[in-house]
């Protein structure tokens, strides 16, 4: 991944800020992100929050990122609450097919559902594309869709029969996922007209490029309660996803070993804070660890925002902004809802000032 998102950096500069007119009852969350300068030796406090780890289990499946050869690229046996993410690219020339498949092994139908999916890709442009994903996986209309299998049927769960990807095309994703019994999952890359069932039963395992970053963890859910509230006297920021707090660890099924998700890629973080000021105060997306560009869900009194995080402003020449502001908040409580997409860097930091 680390490449490319180097290559993304570079490919990202139609990416530009987008305006939001937002009402969320007595928030009022009226506002117009703006990019916002951050100096490093910015001077805020760090706040302190309780911190729970739970929900679903996540199979993470990025490495080979660039797949040269067709088999499978991550496979566990999992039951219950589960979230896949996966960032994969074609790296030879030609068309090949990737694909998520659902298998029973077990004598007892396995009923599953599909509760939340974000999917994008097919193009070059790999920031873009994770942003996307994003984009649809948070969205707030979501469609479930679920089904049996029986002993030894399989099911493909991107379209029915998986999906085409050119050379140095790229597919990423977020699936959410209940399984009532146990049930492999398995994605993997093959030709175009391979036979998914009979590839998925008989294909081997691809060994991970130099990038360690695949793995099934337990508690992917990541959920902070700031302890106090916030009152705008001062500035005070929160540093999420970086070493300091630990990236999620767990184990790589296919071979048995630990694993550590870097980048803790999957991982949906929830921020409550509470603002008690007279005044409006700024929220801050702060991607210190570099580029970045997604979405998040601003929550407020039971109502619920899509709001975009972007990292570029082509209005000033496709510079790269230290910071972007996502809202004015008046005096109330919030959730604020991320996770990172594939492509983007961190760690970063939300401040309210």
């Amino acid at each position: 991944m680390m490449f490319y998102k180097k290559l993304c950096c570079k490919l990202c500069m139609l990416l530009s800020l987008v305006t939001f007119g937002v009402i969320c009852g007595k928030a009022d969350l009226a506002y117009a992100q703006r990019a916002v300068s951050i100096p490093e030796d910015y001077a805020a406090q760090e706040v302190k929050a309780k911190f729970a780890a739970n929900g679903a289990t996540l199979l993470f499946s990025d490495s080979p990122e660039m797949v040269y050869r067709n088999g499978i690229l991550y496979r566990d046996t999992v039951q219950g609450r589960v979230r896949l993410f996966f960032h994969h690219v074609n790296a030879v020339p030609g068309k090949k097919k990737l694909a998520v498949i659902l298998k029973n092994e077990k004598m007892r139908p396995v009923h599953y559902k599909i509760l939340r999916s974000g999917v994008d890709g097919m193009s070059y442009d790999y920031m873009r594309d994770g942003k996307n994903s994003q984009q649809k996986y948070f969205a707030e209309q979501q469609k479930i869709t679920e089904g049996t299998l029986g002993f030894d049927r399989s099911a493909e769960i991107l379209s029915g029969k998986g999906v085409l990807l050119a050379q140095d095309k790229l597919l990423t994703g977020t699936i959410d996922l209940e399984l009532d019994k146990p049930t492999q999952i398995s994605v993997l890359m093959c030709e175009p007209k391979s036979d998914l069932a009979i590839f998925n039963e008989s294909a081997a395992i691809q060994p991970m490029d130099e990038h360690p970053l695949r793995g099934t963890f337990a508690g992917s859910d990541w959920h902070y309660t700031l302890k106090e509230p916030i009152t705008g006297a001062e500035p005070v920021k929160l540093k999420l996803a970086g070493a300091e707090e630990g990236y999620a660890k767990g184990v790589d099924a296919t071979t048995n070993l630990p694993a550590e998700n870097y980048g803790n890629y999957g991982v949906v973080y929830k921020v409550d804070f509470t603002i008690d000021s007279d005044k409006p105060v700024s929220f801050i997306f702060n991607p210190i660890g570099g580029y970045f560009a997604g979405y998040g869900i601003l929550e407020s009194e039971g109502k619920r925002k899509l709001i975009s995080i972007p990292a570029y402003d082509v209005a000033l020449g496709g510079t790269i902004e230290e910071a972007v502001e996502l809202a004015k908040l008046k005096a109330g409580r919030y959730s604020f809802i991320w996770s990172p997409p594939g492509a983007s860097n961190l760690p970063v930091e939300l401040l309210w000032r």
